[in-house]
């Protein structure tokens, strides 16, 4: 099944709809199109210098009004290699599987093992600097750095048979033009989302089989601002595992950790 942004056929309210990203405006000259569109589309082109000055190939968006460079060259540091999300048996895994009326498996656990250290920034604040700029403004518009998360995933098939998924990177370059993007509304909702009583682990946080009460972790500041500073690429994680929780309340995906190391 093929999402497309703003399309979604689920009963939500319009605040939780998928939303879309529209190609910054001011970046190098070209005409900036100011239009709703499906999915992410439209683009400036070139290659952006980030926060830390190293050029991304790629092209910048704006999603949720931030602007990132995506569609470009995964990184080539040491530390972001591993397996795209659509080279392991999580891509639109939940595509595949569908949930039926009370059903609980398949579900999937996430751990994050690593994390790009501008995700979570000292200062809790809205960085203005990367926010997209009206047509018109005398401003540039400055993309988002390099960013990425690693993490490991466990997909629970049923509650003794599981495949462990290690060394899974997550970066901007791995968004791709055609896919769609989640509100903040949506991505808000999710950090709410609990366990179904009869499979949660309570306050524990583990791979599962059972899940904890709450999807998402937020314990500390840090995990809230990675959460935060990082939706976009939360957001497309959920898009790539086909994984409609945001908007529809499934709970068969949940996050061990966030900021905080786990075991």
């Amino acid at each position: 099944m093929k999402w497309k942004a703003g399309k979604w056929v689920v009963a939500a309210s319009t605040s939780l709809l998928a939303s879309c990203a529209v190609p910054s405006p001011n970046g190098d000259g070209h005409a900036y199109v100011h239009k709703t569109l499906d999915s992410i589309g439209g683009f400036l082109g070139g290659a952006y210098n980030g926060a830390g000055g190293s050029a991304q190939g790629g092209k910048m968006v704006s999603i949720n009004a931030a602007n990132i460079i995506i569609d470009g060259p995964h990184p080539s540091d040491s530390r972001w290699q591993g397996k795209l999300i659509s080279q392991t048996s999580l891509y639109h895994f939940f595509d595949s599987h569908p949930r039926g009326p009370g059903e609980n498996w398949p579900r999937i656990a996430i751990r994050i093992d690593d994390y790009s250290e501008t995700l979570v920034p000292a200062n809790s604040g809205i960085e203005m600097q990367y926010m997209s700029q009206m047509p018109g403004s005398s401003q540039p518009n400055v993309a988002r750095p390099v960013e990425c998360i690693k993490f490991t995933a466990v997909i629970w098939k049923t509650q003794k048979q599981s495949e462990r998924i290690e060394n899974v990177v997550h970066c901007n370059a791995d968004i791709r033009m055609n896919e769609a993007t989640l509100s903040v509304g949506a991505l808000t909702n999710y950090a709410s989302l609990m366990s179904p009583a009869s499979v949660s682990s309570g306050q524990v946080r583990t791979f599962g089989p059972k899940s904890p009460s709450k999807l998402l972790p937020d314990y500390t500041q840090q995990d809230n601002r990675l959460y935060t500073t990082g939706r976009y690429l939360f957001g497309s994680l959920f898009t790539q595992l086909g994984y409609r929780g945001p908007l529809d309340g499934d709970p068969r995906l949940w996050f061990i950790n966030l900021a905080q190391k786990s075991n």
